[in-house]
């Protein structure tokens, strides 16, 4: 993929956990030509939600995520926003931008109970 700063990337796909304590997700990963990671998405391997998308910094604004959210999209059978409130405020911009599906489910505590 090329950015629209001209900037080329490899897009590369693993099944890797978010953090240490994390089960295993798909992760999208837009690689430079010298190897660093610009850029990360991590979608859930059972909900298909996104867990996580962050670009470093000095490649943010170049289209990289927007580019990883389509390349989930394709390998995925669906990937799916979290909720607005379980996003940042500049994840809920973003997510606005590309479009998409948002999960529509809600945790068992956030069920209200019909008895009170």
């Amino acid at each position: 993929m090329i950015s629209t700063e001209g900037i080329e990337y490899t897009i590369s796909y693993t099944v890797a956990a978010y953090s240490s304590t994390d089960a295993p997700a798909h992760r999208f990963q837009a690689i430079t030509e010298d190897g660093q990671i610009a850029s990360e998405l991590y979608v859930d391997m059972n909900t298909l939600i996104i867990e996580n998308i962050e670009t470093a910094p000095q490649y943010r604004r170049e289209g990289i995520a927007t580019e990883l959210f389509a390349a989930a999209e394709k390998r995925l059978p669906e990937v799916l926003h979290a909720r607005p409130e379980h996003r940042t405020e500049e994840g809920n911009g973003w997510a606005e931008a590309v479009g998409g599906d948002t999960e529509d489910h809600q945790d068992e505590d956030e069920v209200e109970d019909p008895w009170n």
